[in-house]
C-alpha cells in the first residue's frame, strides 16, 4: 500500500501545535485503513524530525510512535524469510527503535499528562527490550537518571547514577561529551556544584562536543557558577550560551528561558527584557507541546507579568503533585531570591 503521508505538508503547518494533531489525524485515519506503511512513516517522522523532536511533540505522542514503530518492526522482522532483504531492514528499524529509546524515555517526565505508572511502564519495556537483545542496562539506568532529575528525586538520583555508572558500555552508548554533560547535570541536581565546576572545563573549552554539547550544558554549569558565588564567571558563560543559541537552530530554542532566568538571578534585568523581547514569540511557538519547556517559559515571564506567575504557580503544581514534591514550586520560589557572594 502507498503511504499516504507527506512530509512536506506537515512542516508548512504553523506551529507545532498544529503539526502534533495533523500527524495524530493521519495515524488515527491509517489505523483505520489498515495502512501500516503510512502510520510507520508518520511514526518515524514524529520520531525523527531533528528539527522538532526536542519540542515539536509531546513526549506522549512521541512515546506512542516509538512504541507502535517497536512493534511494528519486530512482527516483521520474526515473520520475514532468514537472511532475506526485508529481514535486514526490519531489523534495521527495529535497532534504531532502540536507539531512540535512549533520549525519549529518559525526557517523559517532562509531560505532566504521563503519569508515574506510565513513565515506569515505559521505563521497564526499554529495560526488557535491551535484556531481550542483548543489550547493556546503561542506557537504562541513564533514562532513569534524567527521569529523577526532572522529577526532583534526589535519592534515586543518586542510585540510578551509580548503577549507570557501573554498568560496561555498548554500542547503545554516548558519545562521551553526552556521557559528560549527564554527568554535570546530575552532579548540579544534587548540589555538588564543585564537581560540576571541574567537570565542565573541557567542554566549555570545546575539547568534549557533539551536536548537543554545549548548548544543554550551559545550564547546570551557569546554575553552578551562581551557587559557588562566582558570578562574574556566570555572566560570562551566559553570554557565551546566548550567543550559541542565536546562532542554532529551532532545536535548542527553549533554552533561551532558562537563560532569561539566569539573567534576572545575576541581577541583569535589562538583559532579561531583551532577550524577552527578541525570543518570545518564537519560543512560544515551538514549546506548545511540551509541559517542561512551557513551565521554564513562565518562569522566566514570571517576573514581568502576574499573569504569567500564576501560571507557572498552577503547573509547577501540577509537575509536583506528579513528582510528589515540591520541586517545581521551590524552583519559581528560588527566581525572586537574588544571588548571594560566599
Amino acid at each position: 500500500m502507498t503511504s499516504k503521508f507527506s512530509p512536506k505538508t506537515i512542516q508548512q503547518l504553523d506551529d507545532n501545535l498544529e503539526r502534533e494533531h495533523a500527524t495524530i489525524d493521519i495515524f488515527n485515519q491509517a489505523m483505520e485503513d489498515n495502512d501500516a506503511d503510512t502510520a510507520r512513516e508518520v511514526c518515524e517522522f514524529v520520531i525523527n524530525d531533528d528539527e522538532t523532536r526536542n519540542s515539536g511533540y509531546s513526549r506522549g505522542w512521541q512515546f506512542h510512535c516509538l512504541k507502535w514503530l517497536t512493534a511494528h518492526y519486530i512482527v516483521r522482522w520474526q515473520s520475514s524469510p532468514d537472511d532475506s532483504e526485508e529481514e535486514t531492514i526490519a531489523l534495521d528499524g527495529l535497532m534504531e527503535s532502540l536507539w531512540k529509546h535512549k533520549w525519549l524515555i529518559g525526557s517523559l517526565p517532562c509531560d505532566v499528562s504521563l503519569s508515574q505508572d506510565d513513565i515506569k511502564e515505559a521505563t521497564d519495556s526499554m529495560s526488557t527490550l535491551y535484556k531481550d537483545f542483548e543489550l547493556s542496562q546503561a542506557m537504562v539506568y541513564k533514562a532513569r537518571l534524567e527521569q529523577n532529575i526532572y522529577m526532583g528525586n534526589v535519592a534515586d538520583a543518586k542510585k540510578n547514577s551509580a548503577k549507570w555508572q557501573s554498568e560496561e558500555k555498548d554500542n547503545m552508548s554516548d558519545c562521551d561529551a553526552c556521557e559528560q554533560n549527564t554527568l554535570i547535570a546530575y552532579y548540579n541536581f544534587i548540589g555538588d556544584h564543585k564537581k560540576v565546576e571541574q567537570l565542565a572545563k573541557p567542554i566549555l573549552s570545546g575539547k568534549l562536543t557533539c551536536s548537543e554539547v554545549p548548548h544543554t550544558t550551559y545550564p547546570p554549569v551557569i546554575n553552578s557558577m551562581i551557587q559557588l558565588g562566582k558570578l562574574d564567571e556566570a555572566q560570562e558563560i551566559l553570554n557565551d550560551a546566548i550567543e550559541l543559541i542565536r546562532e542554532s537552530s529551532e532545536h535548542f530554542l527553549w533554552l533561551m528561558s532558562l537563560m532569561i532566568q539566569f539573567a534576572m538571578r545575576l541581577n541583569n534585568q535589562d538583559l532579561a527584557l531583551e532577550l524577552l523581547d527578541e525570543f518570545s514569540n518564537n519560543i512560544v511557538k515551538s514549546i506548545k507541546n511540551n509541559h517542561f519547556e512551557y513551565l521554564q517559559y513562565l518562569i522566566a515571564v514570571a517576573p514581568f507579568n502576574d499573569e504569567a506567575l500564576i501560571a507557572a504557580r498552577g503547573l509547577a503544581k501540577n509537575f509536583d503533585d506528579r513528582n510528589g514534591n515540591r520541586h517545581y514550586q521551590n524552583q519559581l520560589d528560588f527566581l525572586f531570591t537574588p544571588p548571594t557572594l560566599h
